[in-house]
C-alpha cells in the first residue's frame, strides 16, 4: 500500500493550532489564559472537550470556584462556548436534558476574530470591532449582533449566555468587565439592572443556592407578577419544610426550575416571615446578678458566674435587661428561713414558679419538700411492708421574700388584685 493510499490521520488541533491560538491571545487575565491553555490539552480534532471543573482546578492549582468564574468570563468574551450535557439511562450523552447532568461540552471558538476577543477582554469592544463579526454570531452571547437601537436594552457582556442556560458547573458570571451603559444615564442603568424586592430574600433562603446560577433564577423571577413574586418568597421555607418532612434531602431542585414550574402555587397560604434580629449578648452583673442569685436561692439552684478583669463578677447572657431582677436584689444575703412559704397549688406558688422558670430556665421549678408533722420512729421508721407503717406528711413549698413576684417594671404588688397590673 502506497503512502498516498493510506487513510490520513485527522489533524490534531489540540496539539498544534489550539495551543498556539490560546498562547497568542492577549486577554489581560492571567488566570483565564492559564485555564484556556489547559483546556486546549483536552480538546479533540474538532476543538471540543468534556473536561470537568475539578480536573482543570487540579491542573491549574486553583480553586474550583476560580475556574468556574474564569470559564464564565472566557465564554462572555467569545473565546469558548459551553453546552449542557446529560447522560441518559442507556449511558448515551445528549444535550436534550434527558437523564442525569454531567460535564458540560466546551468548544474553542477559532471562528471568532482574535481582535474581537481581545477587545471584549479589555472592555474596548466598539462598533469598529463589531463590523468585523461574521454574519453568524461567533459567540453564544446574547445580543452580540443586535442592532444598536432596539426596543429593550441589549444584554451586556456581564449577563448570562442563553446557550449555557441550566449549566450546573458554572456560577453567575463575573461582574468584570462591567456592562457598557450605551449612552444611558447611570440612573437609567441602575433602574434596568435593579432586582425585584422579594428576589434577594427568596434566593438567600433557598438551600444550596451557593452552587446555583443566580442569573437564571433572577430571569425566571422577573417573569412573575408582583403578587406571585411575594408568594414565591413566602413559599420557599414551607417548601423546604415539606421536603424535610418527606425525607427528601439529597436531591435539591434548582431555584430557577422551581420558579419556572410555579412550585410556589402549592403553598397559596404561605406568609412572609420577617427575620428577627439576633439577640444582643451582654454581661449580666451588678444588681441584676444579685437578683439572679436570689432567684437561684428560691429555686434551690446555683447561679454560676465568673470574674472578668474588666467587667467584674457576672456572666454572658442574651436575656434583655430585667427590672424585676433589680427589684429582687434588695433581698440578697438574706436567709430563706426568714422568708414566707407559699404552698403548691396556690396562686402565689404558680406566679413565683413561672417567674423563676422564666429567669433561670432549665427544668421545672418544683420548690422544696417541708414536713408538716414531727418524725415518729414508731410509725415512720418501720419497714414499708409493716402494717403500722405510715408516711410522714409533707407539702411542697417555695420560700419567697414577698407574697407575689415583682412586676416586670420592678414594682411590687401588694395583693392578688394588683399583681397583673404592669405585667
Amino acid at each position: 500500500m502506497s503512502k498516498s493510499d493510506r487513510k490520513q490521520r485527522p489533524r490534531r488541533i489540540a496539539a498544534d493550532e489550539a495551543h498556539s491560538w490560546a498562547r497568542n491571545l492577549k486577554l489581560g487575565n492571567i488566570h483565564a489564559k492559564l485555564i484556556l491553555s489547559m483546556v486546549t490539552l483536552y480538546v479533540d480534532a474538532e476543538g471540543v472537550c468534556f473536561v470537568s471543573i475539578p480536573s482543570l482546578a487540579e491542573d491549574c492549582e486553583m480553586s474550583p470556584d476560580t475556574v468556574r468564574k474564569r470559564l464564565a468570563w472566557l465564554e462572555q468574551i467569545g473565546a469558548i462556548s459551553r453546552t449542557g450535557q446529560w447522560i441518559d439511562e442507556k449511558g448515551n450523552r445528549n444535550s436534550l436534558g434527558k437523564g442525569k447532568r454531567t460535564t458540560d461540552l466546551i468548544r474553542l471558538r477559532y471562528d471568532v476574530d482574535t481582535a474581537i476577543i481581545e477587545a471584549r477582554a479589555t472592555g474596548d469592544f466598539d462598533d469598529e470591532a463589531a463590523a468585523r463579526i461574521p454574519s453568524f454570531s461567533p459567540s453564544c452571547q446574547q445580543g452580540v449582533n443586535a442592532e444598536p437601537e432596539t426596543v429593550s436594552p441589549r444584554p451586556g457582556l456581564g449577563q448570562p449566555s442563553h446557550c449555557s442556560e441550566g449549566l450546573i458547573s458554572e456560577p453567575e458570571p463575573e461582574l468584570s468587565p462591567l456592562p457598557p451603559s450605551r449612552g444611558r444615564e447611570s440612573s437609567e442603568v441602575d433602574q434596568v439592572e435593579s432586582e425585584p424586592e422579594h428576589f434577594g430574600p427568596a434566593w438567600a433562603s433557598w438551600r444550596g443556592h451557593e452552587v446555583m446560577r443566580r442569573d437564571l433564577a433572577l430571569a425566571e423571577f422577573r417573569k412573575l407578577s408582583a403578587t406571585d413574586q411575594r408568594l414565591c418568597r413566602a413559599a420557599v421555607m414551607p417548601y423546604h419544610a415539606a421536603l424535610d418532612k418527606n425525607h427528601r434531602t439529597k436531591h435539591r431542585e434548582n431555584f430557577h426550575l422551581w420558579v419556572r414550574r410555579r412550585g410556589f402555587d402549592e403553598f397559596p397560604t404561605a406568609k412572609i416571615v420577617e427575620p428577627q434580629a439576633p439577640p444582643v449578648r451582654r454581661w449580666l452583673c451588678g444588681a441584676e446578678l444579685k437578683g439572679m442569685e436570689v432567684a437561684g436561692v428560691m429555686a434551690d439552684r446555683r447561679v454560676r458566674s465568673s470574674i472578668d478583669p474588666e467587667r467584674g463578677a457576672g456572666f454572658w447572657t442574651q436575656m434583655a435587661h430585667r427590672d424585676d431582677l433589680v427589684a429582687l436584689a434588695v433581698f440578697h444575703g438574706q436567709q430563706p428561713t426568714d422568708w414566707i412559704e407559699v404552698e403548691q397549688g396556690s396562686a402565689q406558688f404558680a406566679a413565683w414558679r413561672d417567674r423563676l422558670q422564666q429567669l433561670l430556665g432549665g427544668d421545672e421549678v418544683k420548690g422544696q419538700r417541708v414536713f408538716t408533722e414531727p418524725y415518729n420512729a414508731a410509725v415512720h421508721g418501720l419497714p414499708v411492708i409493716h402494717p403500722n407503717f405510715a408516711f410522714r406528711k409533707w407539702k411542697q413549698v417555695l420560700h419567697v421574700p414577698a407574697p407575689w413576684p415583682p412586676r416586670r417594671d420592678g414594682t411590687w404588688a401588694a395583693d392578688e388584685g394588683t399583681q397583673n397590673d404592669g405585667e
